[in-house]
């Protein structure tokens, strides 16, 4: 059995992080998740065949289904920023599409923080977020980005919290 190594990083980004083109890709993709501007192509950040897992059970199969949908569930939000408060990274070999590859997998402790559109309250509603993402070498030639792209992707979170927030956040906008 191969030997792997994991590696921790406490804080967001730096020039260690950097240093990790895996890393580095991700910390491209949180970028461009937060700017909420999602117009680029899919398959710069997600494998056409790559399976997203999120935590209220349901699967998205395909980066095109994949962006579709995180354009929805972002689309709310006038502002977003995952405030990432620990990295942990490792190297691995994984059967994907019916072959053996090397792949790094990346485990982000997060509190995000969801500005919603139109609703009053100040202050973002900050939700913390655990997120998974296996990165290998890009799905097809000349897709992702740097070469690579996210193969596998998990979210851990309670979005009922989230929920709970902007319908607070609703009510107080209507008795006002």
């Amino acid at each position: 059995m191969p030997s792997s190594t994991l590696s921790t990083y406490n804080g967001s980004w730096s020039a260690e992080t950097r240093a990790v083109p895996a890393l580095a890709f991700i910390e491209q993709y949180a970028r461009t998740v937060d700017s909420l501007n999602l117009t680029a192509a899919f398959s710069d950040w997600y494998a056409p065949s790559s399976v997203f897992y999120n935590s209220d059970g349901v699967i998205y199969r395909g980066g095109d289904e994949i962006w579709t949908w995180m354009k929805s569930l972002f689309g709310p939000f006038s502002a977003l920023h995952h405030d990432v408060e620990r990295i942990r990274a490792f190297d691995e070999e994984v059967i994907f599409k019916d072959a053996k590859i090397s792949a790094t997998r990346i485990i982000l402790e997060t509190k995000t923080a969801f500005t919603v559109n139109g609703l009053p309250g100040g202050s973002p509603i900050v939700v913390p977020r655990l997120l998974q993402f296996l990165v290998g070498a890009s799905d097809e030639e000349g897709q992702g980005t740097d070469g690579l792209q996210i193969l596998e992707a998990n979210v851990w979170w309670d979005s009922g919290s989230l929920q709970k927030q902007i319908r607070v956040r609703k009510e107080s906008k209507d008795a006002s």
